[in-house]
């Protein structure tokens, strides 16, 4: 009789030791050289440039009209790279997640708090309004503290070098026949 650790049947797959680190891997162009490092631009995507419905949607139509954002990212101890090469970096979602919820949700949720509680306590709408903007405004400068000290779990990788694809024209009065 097979145990079912003993069945290595397409039913029962094997399970890896450790599961693999997931990361996010972004195309990237070398922009110029820095010091120990370089830096980097990618493309920023948005939820409309993955959507087949674009071109009949406000939203698809709106994103075509501006122009391709850039951001710029450096990348320490990779001084030998070139302007101009494509690399492929990666980054911990859990790090990009982590940020995202304290740089859009906690200053979100400060102020609806806000503004609730100055609505329990009775405020005048106006006070109640000023309080919650000058509390959100105190959570983004704390934010901001917590975001410049949180910059090593944010550091890039990078994976691999892409390789250079060239192009050459040949004209049709060149070739020997």
């Amino acid at each position: 009789m097979i145990t079912p650790s003993e069945d290595k049947s397409c039913h029962s797959p094997e399970q890896p030791d450790k599961a693999p680190l997931q990361t996010l891997l972004v195309t990237a162009t070398v922009l110029r050289q820095d010091g120990d490092g370089v830096w980097l631009s990618t493309p920023l995507s948005t939820s409309c440039s993955g959507c087949n419905q674009q071109d009949s949607c406000s939203s698809g139509l709106v994103a075509k009209a501006l122009p391709v954002r850039q951001q710029q990212l450096f990348l320490a101890g990779a001084a030998t790279l070139l302007p101009g090469q494509q690399v492929e970096i990666s980054v911990s979602p859990g790090a990009i997640l982590g940020s995202a919820l304290l740089v859009y949700l906690l200053p979100l949720a400060v102020f609806i708090a806000t503004l609730l509680l100055g609505q329990l306590l009775q405020w005048h709408e106006l006070a109640a309004l000023a309080g919650a903007i000058i509390a959100t405004a105190a959570v983004f400068r704390s934010v901001q503290r917590i975001e410049l000290g949180r910059a090593g779990q944010l550091q890039i990788q990078l994976v691999r070098v892409l390789p250079d694809l060239a192009v050459t024209q040949v004209s049709a009065a060149g070739r020997s026949a």
